[in-house]
């Protein structure tokens, strides 16, 4: 019973992605998620008490944290975990359900807070975790230069260049990266 719970939750949320994505998380109504998941706008409210707990839910899965859980998990180390990361952020925001939905996240931090921590454990915890995977150490300079990848990542998601395909951009990305750590 509780397997059809989580299918009707997780079919709510997809749906809820959808709609945030195209209205944005306050001006998308609740009736057409509930339309587009096939439930009553009742059982909506069933699963998240109000319309902002949807949100949060919506919102912590657009940032980029699973895409790097993922690539920590695998256990890679130096260049492996950096090119992990980015094929897979590049790959998730390609996406653009995901980059619509990780902009609206991006500008709730200020008003959710949920959401700030989240973003607090992506630029501090998991930069300073992916550091000691790359680099053996988590310096100011090695989570400097992490910053500085996950910044060319937004900018290649956010507005890829016309003359540069994602492979060439992630290596060449990668390789300033370390020439700059040593």
């Amino acid at each position: 019973m509780s397997g059809d719970r989580d299918v009707t939750r997780e079919r709510i949320i997809s749906a809820a992605e959808k709609v945030f994505s195209e209205y944005g998380f306050f001006r998308a109504p609740v009736h057409l998620i509930a339309r587009e998941a096939g439930v009553s706008k009742g059982l909506v409210f069933w699963y998240f008490r109000d319309k902002m707990e949807l949100i949060v839910e919506v919102a912590k899965r657009s940032l980029p944290l699973d895409v790097i859980d993922s690539c920590l998990e695998e256990n890679l180390r130096g260049r492996d975990v950096l090119e992990c990361i980015g094929k897979n952020y590049l790959d998730k925001y390609r996406d653009p359900r995901w980059k619509s939905l990780l902009l609206h996240a991006i500008a709730l931090e200020t008003q959710v807070r949920e959401i700030a921590e989240d973003v607090r454990k992506l630029c501090e915890e998991k930069i300073e975790a992916v550091a000691e995977r790359a680099f053996g150490e988590s310096s100011t300079k090695t989570r400097i230069l992490l910053r500085i990848f996950f910044g060319g990542l937004m900018c290649f998601v956010l507005r890829p260049p016309k003359d540069i395909d994602e492979q060439t951009f992630l290596k060449n990305l990668i390789n300033i990266i370390f020439k700059n750590a040593l």
